[in-house]
């Protein structure tokens, strides 16, 4: 999964000499980027890279290897000996290390808490940067790609920048909703979660969460899956990308 970080956009032109096109979507956690970006690249014959899982099974395997959150040297050399091994099936939409299926785990609240921890790491960041761009360039026809760097860092001039959003109170109950009737979680905590997650990405001093310059807004808070997958759609067309 290594390769030239470098890339060209198409701009425009003919995919199938100049790469693919790239729609980069950058949110807040809980904002619904995975399930929107998933569904549209699906509706359009485009892949779908969640970069966002890079950094979740990063986070989940120094967990399972027991290496210290804050330790970047460590960290680094974890990046280096798995990234090699990590791969995106675009048809299932699922992350395997080696043989291992990490999807089922990647959405844990303490996996959660490891990827925002690692995501602060300018040597973890410098390591998969490259890993994202190959995987996106991979594509045939276009592909969107969500995080929260996405349009500010890894593809700044990539075909089209949306940044998908909500409430905090909306991206709340959808976490309550996906986590299903779980006793021991509630509403506040969740939202306490998400504040904290917020800050922590806002105020990273590496690659920050934040709106590109040239980024379209979508906020969902007020409008359902259906309707913001249409959303998102219409937008990719108005650019004449589809």
């Amino acid at each position: 999964m290594s390769g030239d970080p470098s890339y060209s956009p198409s701009k425009g032109t003919n995919v199938t000499s100049t790469g693919p096109f790239i729609v980069a979507v950058d949110g807040p956690a809980g904002s619904g980027k995975s399930s929107i970006c998933h569904k549209v690249a699906e509706k359009i014959g485009w892949n779908y890279i969640n970069t966002g899982a890079l950094y979740r099974a990063v986070g989940l395997l120094a967990l399972r290897h027991q290496v210290d959150l804050d330790d970047e040297i460590r960290l680094a050399t974890l990046v280096d000996d798995v990234a090699p091994h990590l791969t995106w099936n675009n048809k299932s939409k699922e992350l395997f290390f080696k043989d291992d299926n990490l999807t089922d785990f990647l959405q844990s609240e303490e996996t959660g808490y490891a990827a925002s921890k690692v995501a602060r790491s300018p040597i973890v960041r410098e390591r998969l940067l490259p890993v994202q761009r190959q995987m996106t360039l991979s594509a045939e026809k276009g592909a969107l790609v969500d995080g929260r760097d996405i349009g500010t860092v890894v593809f700044p001039e990539a075909d089209l920048k949306v940044f998908l959003t909500a409430s905090l109170e909306e991206r709340s109950r959808r976490r309550l909703s996906q986590l299903g009737a779980d006793d021991s979680v509630n509403l506040d905590d969740i939202k306490q979660g998400l504040a904290r997650r917020d800050n922590r990405d806002e105020h990273r001093d590496v690659a920050p969460l934040k709106q590109a310059e040239d980024a379209l807004v979508l906020d969902t808070s007020n409008i359902n899956f259906d309707q913001t997958v249409d959303a998102l759609i219409e937008m990719i067309r108005e650019r004449g990308l589809i």
